[in-house]
């Protein structure tokens, strides 16, 4: 008895879906190579795609005759106020701040389309955030003090946020559509390509040679998505399909397994060449190419990925959790390895070579894709390619939905003056303290990250706070890779971490406890962008050679240190003494690391002298101690295994 394979066939709303998400991508792909339209044409008809799409997944999913005719309602709105503004952009251009009434009211669907959108692909938080800052825009003249401004009819108002040109459209709209949207689908050919074979195998390799095991393989598998995807929920559901169900498989309580890979995936987003969209704004900002970018982010996300595999093999061992060594398929990982080396070294060989990264995301899904076709293995359906490349492109809809808002917000900080009004206070609330404007901005980038999409909490506090740090003399990079990321690792912190939620459902674990042991176990995620700010080094730049090859010693050790006081376990459960050990050293490193004279007197030598010889003493206590049963003679079965 033979037993036929299902094939799933598209309904006409997938149909619909399919050809426009393939619209979408062609257009995209085939605007890297002739330029057709100018910047504010281009930009519009990205945002036509990118409403219509994101209303249509919606569409997908609903059953009700009244949700899905209100969600035509909606595309069709869409599509009439795309058209309208692609059919006056020179009247629209020549009226800004005195719009005509046909324009304001475009301007107002325009408005609500965004918000609406926005709603649907993430939620309540952004769209709110943002009305508050309209409502300032439009009622601020009526608040006393400092934060009073001058009034704004309603017509300029809707002007400037949307339809002049300003606001939903402008930089970031075309951030989205140049450099964003490309890099999304290209970390979606993934899931068709047959990487995670590759990925999975890779973990077992490193697996054989930690006891964490198959909580390594999502470590080392999640890296390497995130280094060209960027997205900590998409992450998750790349690599947690397969690294969540083996490590409960094979003890790994359901939140711990859940924790691992949310984190791991969080910090994909650190892990260049992508980096996540945010990245890319980055280098808008900080005025410089995006390989610089690329560059300056290789150590802060190694030495994330070091903190995260130590404190992945403690928290193994400090739970008794006893993991089997896999053979892994060398013969699959040499076959696979093409696929994802290969365009990777186009991304980083095109960014480097200066070109823009459009191009260098348009070259790399090429070769991608010719290199899934060689193989039959590994040779995608074109309706999965389709189905994937459709997918990716909903997912840069997302974002890009996600962007229009934010724009809406930069310029109401920037109309009404706001954005320095804030600034000022944050150096009115600091005291022309470094530290504690540090903390402050931390504060608000976790808090912005709360429900937000990276790229928009980073956006917000890169506009308001970045300024002022800057002023106090913190080099623009450092400032912009300190917020950028507190607006990441707000992934795992507690009480709102979506990749912590993501993690918790595929594991079918309490999201708390999951999203708490999460943001235990990224800690280094916390102190990192510390380093950034008062170390050069880690963004590349040398003041002292002897200071930098100190910094590039001494950071690991004092991760490695903290992540040991924070489970109060080494090779074996400390002591009170190895505890006390391990804070000193800890805390001697970091002083080395974050400062080198303090009022003139010279403590990063004294300082690195203690941290080494404490660390010293604390590695020759635990080596000592997993040595004892040799001592006397004895051993265990334990030192027998390969």
């Amino acid at each position: 008895m033979t037993t036929e394979k299902k094939v799933h066939r598209p309904d006409l709303s997938e149909w619909i879906f399919l050809i426009l998400g393939l619209g979408m991508f062609f257009y995209h792909m085939i605007s890297t190579q002739y330029l057709f339209f100018g910047s504010f044409e281009h930009q519009n008809i990205h945002l036509f795609f990118v409403l219509f799409l994101t209303f249509l997944n919606t569409l997908r999913a609903k059953s009700s005759i009244g949700s899905r005719l209100v969600l035509m309602v909606l595309i069709a709105l869409s599509i009439a106020a795309t058209v309208y503004v692609g059919l006056n952009l020179i009247h629209l251009e020549e009226v800004v701040g005195y719009p005509e009434p046909l324009d304001v009211v475009i301007g107002v669907i325009l408005m609500v389309l965004v918000l609406e959108g926005t709603r649907q692909a993430w939620g309540w938080t952004l769209p709110i955030v943002s009305l508050l800052f309209i409502a300032y825009f439009l009622f601020g003249h009526l608040i006393p003090g400092p934060l009073h401004h001058r009034v704004f009819n309603f017509d300029y108002v809707i002007s400037y946020l949307c339809i002049g040109l300003t606001g939903v459209y402008g930089t970031f709209l075309s951030i989205s559509a140049n450099q964003i949207f490309l890099f999304v689908v290209f970390g979606s050919l993934l899931s068709v390509i047959k990487i995670t074979d590759f990925l999975s195998e890779m973990g077992k390799l490193v697996g054989r040679v930690l006891e964490g095991g198959p909580a390594q393989t999502a470590v080392v598998s999640s890296s390497l998505v995130g280094m060209v995807t960027g997205a900590a929920v998409a992450n998750v559901a790349i690599t947690g399909a397969f690294t969540i169900p083996y490590m409960k498989r094979v003890g790994y309580p359901p939140a711990l397994a859940g924790a691992i890979e949310a984190t791991a995936s969080t910090g994909g987003q650190l892990m260049p060449p992508v980096m996540g969209a945010a990245a890319f704004l980055m280098a808008f900002f900080v005025g410089v190419p995006y390989a610089d970018i690329m560059l300056a982010g290789i150590l802060p996300a190694l030495f994330f990925y070091l903190a995260v595999f130590v404190a992945v093999q403690l928290v193994t061992v400090s739970s008794g959790i006893k993991v089997p060594k896999e053979q892994p398929d060398y013969n699959l990982i040499l076959r696979r390895l093409p696929l994802f080396v290969i365009p990777l070294a186009v991304i980083i060989i095109l960014l480097l070579l200066r070109l823009s990264p459009m191009l260098a995301a348009f070259w790399a899904i090429l070769t991608a894709v010719v290199l899934s076709l060689v193989r039959k293995e590994t040779r995608p359906t074109p309706l999965e390619l389709a189905r994937c490349l459709a997918n990716g492109a909903m997912v840069g809809a997302k974002i890009g939905v996600s962007l229009c808002v934010v724009g809406m917000i930069a310029q109401s900080l920037v109309t009404t003056g706001l954005g320095s009004k804030i600034a000022g206070l944050v150096e009115t609330l600091s005291g022309g303290n470094v530290l504690i404007a540090l903390i402050i901005t931390m504060v608000a980038s976790i808090i912005l990250g709360c429900g937000v999409p990276p790229v928009a909490a980073y956006s917000l506090v890169a506009i308001v706070t970045v300024p002022v740090l800057i002023k106090m003399g913190i080099m623009p990079i450092s400032a912009h890779f300190f917020c950028f990321y507190f607006s990441i690792i707000s992934a795992v912190t507690p009480p709102v971490a979506l990749g912590a939620l993501a993690g918790a459902g595929i594991a079918e674990a309490n999201y708390f406890q999951t999203a708490v042991r999460a943001f235990k176990l990224s800690i280094a995620g916390f102190i990192i962008p510390y380093f950034i700010v008062f170390n050069p080094i880690l963004n590349l730049h040398v003041e002292s050679a002897a200071w930098a090859v100190g910094s590039l010693i001494t950071i690991p050790i004092a991760l490695i240190t903290l992540t040991v006081f924070i489970y109060n376990h080494g090779f074996v459960k400390l002591s009170k003494a190895e505890w006390l050990l391990s804070l000193l050293s800890t805390a001697a490193m970091f002083g080395y690391c974050t400062f080198r004279q303090l009022e003139g007197i010279p403590l990063e030598y004294p300082l690195l002298g203690l941290g080494s010889s404490t660390f010293v003493l604390l590695l020759i206590s635990q080596i000592r101690k997993t040595r004892g049963p040799l001592v006397t003679g004895k051993k265990t079965v334990e030192e027998f295994e390969p």
